[in-house]
């Protein structure tokens, strides 16, 4: 999850740097954050051996 995280703040890092329009920029890190979301939400429940719930 780690990968992804810097993956997506590098790949916005880099749409920031080539001034790409800001609708790009924002929808990388809603994307971004939505699937760390997800991947955190999967994380938690997703191990018995946690015994752990929202």
């Amino acid at each position: 999850m780690d990968t992804l995280i810097f993956g997506g703040l590098l790949a916005t890092l880099v749409a920031m740097y080539r001034e790409t329009s800001r609708m790009v920029v924002l929808g990388a890190w809603w994307a971004v954050l939505i699937a760390v979301t997800l991947l955190m939400a999967h994380h938690i429940t997703g191990s018995p051996a946690l015994t752990l719930s929202w």
